[in-house]
């Protein structure tokens, strides 16, 4: 079986850990197929990926990760093959990044008023690029000013030690958490829309984090009528039940599966690259075939 890997970050997202080109030399390493770099609302990786995927034999899949939300759930849609070098994509990204460091700046002074310690100067300079969760997280923990915090004992030294940063923002920063910050991004709907109108081909990723097929399948249906192309049904998010869940509503409703780990590197360390289950490169060949149509 050849392997492949749809859904990977680099060091473009503010959150992920490695330059494109390394990324790429680790996919020849583990002997993939294909990979797509899908950073979060940006392009910018794209080029240094494709070029080095040609020395290295390596498919390089031109994608981009959109923050998204709709009734009220965020929304991660990936979009493959769409034109990474459209003016309007810059514009859209911008937007989407701009909203992303004003939602940064007022999550860290929640966390000020909760009474951890950190500064906002010192969260801005480890960003490379943006102050996201995974970026604040990451300071908080490791600042030496919060240690005797007992909230943070489980991240430091405990059940949520394992992937600190990450479990940091899945129970601080989500919606119903204690230092959730609404940001104002783009309608599901309307990104799904943008990614057609720039020849690409839209997918849900890790559809499981915020869809459950039991209470608000009905989202799902929304998507698919303003041209949802498919899901990321086998994810490192979902348990095994989740993924036979999501093939198969896929195939009764003739929609695209997509294999994607969500690699990022040291935010999320337990994730490695290609460590998803079914990456079967015909997946990629009938995504291909949706974006020739």
């Amino acid at each position: 079986m050849s392997e492949i890997d749809l859904h990977i970050h680099t060091c473009y997202s503010a959150d992920g850990e490695f330059k494109p080109a390394d990324i790429i030399k680790l996919a020849s390493k583990k002997q993939l197929e294909a990979v797509a770099i899908t950073d979060h609302d940006t392009v910018d990786g794209l080029e240094e990926a494709i070029k080095t995927g040609r020395e290295y034999n390596i498919e390089v899949v031109p994608g981009i990760e959109f923050d998204t939300e709709y009734q009220e759930e965020n929304l991660h849609i990936l979009g493959y093959y769409l034109d990474w070098k459209s003016s309007e994509l810059d514009e859209v990204t911008k937007q989407i990044r701009d909203s992303q460091y004003q939602q940064a700046k007022a999550r860290v002074k929640l966390l000020q008023e909760m009474g951890f310690k950190l500064s906002w100067q010192v969260v801005e300079k480890e960003a490379s690029i943006l102050p996201v969760g995974g970026i604040i997280a990451k300071v908080l923990l490791n600042n030496g000013l919060n240690e005797d915090d007992e909230r943070l004992i489980p991240y430091l030294d405990g059940k949520r030690s394992g992937q600190p940063y990450f479990n940091f923002y899945l129970d601080y920063f989500l919606p119903g958490k204690p230092a959730y910050i609404k940001n104002e991004l783009p309608d599901a709907r309307e990104v799904i829309e943008l990614i057609h109108s720039l020849g690409g081909v839209a997918v849900l990723a890790h559809p499981g984090s915020a869809i459950s097929l039991d209470e608000n399948e009905e989202i799902l249906y929304k998507l698919i009528e303003r041209g949802l192309d498919g899901l990321e049904a086998y994810s490192t998010y979902h348990s095994p039940k989740e993924v036979i869940k999501f093939t198969t509503w896929a195939k009764e409703e003739g929609v695209l599966i997509t294999a994607g780990s969500d690699f990022h590197g040291k935010l999320k360390p337990e994730v490695k690259l290609g460590g998803v289950d079914g990456n079967d490169y015909q997946l990629l060949t009938r995504l291909k075939g949706r974006a020739n149509r």
